[in-house]
Order: structure tokens, then C-alpha cells, then sequence
């Protein structure tokens, strides 16, 4: 893993962000934020990996980001569904706001793409339509976000690309980056500078004519996918993003889809990609069903995972080695500080076993010197003689007694 960008130096593998968050390396940086792969260590040894976004400095020290970061990434933080990546912590420490993620196993869609792409080949359909029926589920659990008054919070992804589909080794789709991406594209809307580079091909029309936003603007980015994935090209795209924003403003029809692809799967995509939302699905998982309906066999997350492994086994295993090696050199850093030391749980020790304890195991002195447990063992002894003499002495005297007595004459 290549080192972090030098916009903040004072982040580095070991460093303890708000002296918590171990981070091992850095995984990705983009336009907005640095990704670490970091760890949390309890008292007693447990470790929890997580993937730490640091927020890049020109970000964070903007106030009406900051604002607009904070409250989109806490409505975010109530997000709870398997195919949406959760967001466990948000935090600043000296003016640099971070957010804590749930570590993923497994790689993004547009990178699973391009292995596949170069073996001359395409992701199957019915992978191609788990994989976004799935991501259809995740958004439609945001989208349905309610307050304690019951109320919709109207959650808009806002910046749905195949760089924001997860795919775990385990085969389940998850949506990642809820609140940052939002909190951008509100300071868009709101300052009237535009959207950011790179992701105008999956804008509705409504984003670039700085309009409100509702859920069907994610709907609109899922069909995009579906429409790029099925013809091998993006449905609005040029050179300049100034002809892409006119396509979108002149409803543009996209080209048509190749007479391969099944009518029922085209209508799908051409459905999502109506310019006026309210032709489009009017939610996610009005498009989820859409899809599944389109499924020529039944298509389940182990079909998913099985198709990661064959086309990126070696980028995950080259991602796992490297993260143990970070893991590895943690540890060495720390030298045995996160092991629990059995002084810590002394009653899941049996005194029977401290004599083969190495001597520099700092024990309590109830079970450390061998030559206690010992003397605890010769004293044992010796109460059960005495107690046995006694007896003895006393069934001695009761027998002289009763032999005396019988051999009395009359």
C-alpha cells in the first residue's frame, strides 16, 4: 500500500487518531478524504478492524462543510442494513474530521470490472442483476429513513458510481459513503459551483440543473450502471463535462441498448433512466424487484462470491497479505502491549498449574510460590493424622472398657 498524500503528514501507520484509532495504511485517497485501514484494541486483546476516512484538509476547514458534514454523517450513522457499509464512529481531533467505518472484505465494482475486463470478458447478467438488486435493497432501507417522530429524512445518496459498490468476499453488495458524498453535493448546490469532477455520468438531470433531490436521483445512477454494465459503455458520456451537462439538460436520449440484451432487461435500464423522475421507478425497491424479475436463474450471494474469487483472488489475497503485514508491524510496534496478561484473569487459573507458569508471570500471591501450595498440602496431612490418632485413641478406650467390663467376674 502506497503512502498516504503529504496534505496530511502528521497521519502515518501508528499514529492514534483521538487515542483510539490505530492506523496500519492507507488504503485509497481520493477528492475527498484519505482511507486507512485502522484498528481498535480492547483491555483483554480484542481486535476490531475499521476503515477510517481522514477528511482532507481543505474539507475540513471549510465551516458550512463541516456543518453539513456533521449532520448528513449522523443521520447517516442511523443507517442499518447488510448492504449498506456502517458508519460506527465520527469524530475530529485538532480540526481534522475522520469518520469510522465497518471494514469491508473484498473490493468495489468498477474494480471487479476491470479484472473481468481483462480476460476478454463481461460480469453475467444474472451476477450483474444481484449485484444491483442488492445495492437496490441497501438504498431503499436509506431512502426510508425515519426520525423518532416517524417522519422520512429524505436521505439522498446523491453520488451512486460503481466506486461506491462493495462487493464482500462473501458475495453481498454494500453502498458506502452515505454523508460525505451528500454533504458535498448540498455545498454544490448551495454555492452554484458545480459538481464534482468524475461524476457527472451518473448525475440525473436534476443534479445538474441544481434542482431538489430525491431518491429517484439515486435510481436514475443505478440505471446508469445497469446501462454501462450491460453495453459496455456509459449512456451520457464526452470529453467535456460541459457536453455531458447538456445532454442531461436536453434529455438526451441515450444510444440504443445491443439486441443481445433481453427487452424486458433493456426496459429496466430505459425505465431508471427516464429524464423526468416522475417516470422513472418510483423507488429502489420498485427498480430491486424489476430486476430480480429479470433473472433467468436463481442468483444468490454465493453465486456472487464464487465469481469474486475466480476473477480477483490474487488483488484480495495481495490486499490480505498486505494488511497482515501492517497488523504484523503494529504489533511489533507495540511489543506485547496488547496481550492480556494472565495476572489480569488470575481466577481462570488453577493452582494446581502454577508451577509451570514462566517465573516472570507477575501472579497474586495466592497461587505464585509453588512452596506455598506446598505447605498448604504438608498441613492437610498433618490435621488428618492427628484426627486419625485421636479417633483412633478414642475407639481404643471404648473397646479396653467394654473388654474389662466382660471379663468381670459374677
Amino acid at each position: 500500500m502506497s503512502p498516504p498524500a503529504s496534505s496530511q503528514p502528521h497521519l502515518a501507520p501508528g499514529y492514534r487518531l483521538d487515542q483510539r484509532y490505530e492506523l496500519l495504511a492507507p488504503v485509497a485517497q481520493g477528492g475527498m478524504a484519505v482511507v486507512w485501514v485502522a484498528r481498535v484494541v480492547g483491555k483483554l486483546g480484542l481486535e476490531k478492524l475499521y476503515a477510517v476516512k481522514t477528511i482532507l484538509p481543505h474539507l475540513s476547514g471549510d465551516p458550512a462543510f463541516r456543518t453539513m458534514f456533521l449532520d448528513e454523517a449522523k443521520i447517516a450513522s442511523r443507517i442499518r442494513h447488510p448492504n449498506v457499509v456502517a458508519l460506527e464512529d465520527l469524530g475530529e481531533e485538532n480540526g481534522q474530521l475522520y469518520m469510522a467505518l465497518e471494514w469491508v472484505h473484498g473490493d468495489a465494482l468498477n474494480r471487479l470490472s476491470a479484472d473481468v475486463k481483462s480476460r476478454g470478458a463481461s460480469i453475467p447478467p444474472n451476477i450483474l442483476l444481484r449485484i444491483l438488486a442488492d445495492a437496490c435493497a441497501g438504498l431503499h432501507a436509506a431512502h426510508e429513513l425515519r426520525d423518532d417522530t416517524g417522519s422520512l429524512l429524505n436521505v439522498v445518496h446523491r453520488d451512486i458510481s460503481p466506486q461506491n459498490l462493495l462487493i464482500t468476499t462473501s458475495g453481498v453488495t454494500k453502498v458506502i459513503d452515505f454523508g460525505i458524498a451528500t454533504a458535498v453535493d448540498r455545498m454544490a448546490e448551495k454555492t452554484k459551483k458545480g459538481l464534482l469532477k468524475g461524476k457527472l455520468q451518473y448525475a440525473a438531470p436534476e443534479q445538474v440543473r441544481m434542482q431538489k433531490v430525491d431518491r429517484r436521483a439515486d435510481v436514475w445512477a443505478l440505471g446508469v450502471i445497469l446501462y454501462e454494465y450491460l453495453s459496455g459503455r456509459l449512456p451520457f458520456d464526452a470529453e467535456r463535462d460541459l457536453d455531458i451537462v447538456e445532454m442531461l439538460a436536453t434529455e438526451t436520449p441515450p444510444p440504443a441498448l445491443p439486441p443481445h440484451i433481453p427487452p424486458n432487461l433493456a426496459n429496466v435500464a430505459l425505465t431508471a433512466l427516464r429524464p423526468r423522475r416522475d417516470e422513472r421507478f418510483p423507488s429502489a425497491l420498485d427498480m430491486q424487484r424489476a430486476l430480480e424479475a429479470c433473472l433467468t436463474a436463481p442468483t444468490t450471494t454465493t453465486d456472487v462470491a464464487t465469481f469474486l474469487q475466480e476473477n480477483m483472488a490474487s488483488r484480495l489475497e495481495t490486499r490480505r497479505r498486505e494488511i497482515a503485514d501492517a497488523v504484523r508491524a503494529a504489533d511489533e510496534r507495540a511489543g506485547s502491549a496488547y496481550r492480556p496478561r494472565l495476572a489480569s484473569i488470575p481466577e481462570l487459573l488453577p493452582i494446581g498449574d502454577s508451577a509451570s507458569l514462566p517465573e516472570s508471570t507477575d501472579l497474586p500471591s495466592t497461587v505464585t510460590a509453588p512452596t506455598r501450595v506446598t505447605q498448604l498440602t504438608r498441613d492437610h496431612w498433618v490435621a488428618m493424622v492427628v484426627a486419625i490418632i485421636v479417633t483412633a485413641s478414642v475407639w481404643a478406650a471404648i473397646l479396653f472398657v467394654l473388654s474389662g467390663g466382660m471379663s468381670r467376674p459374677r
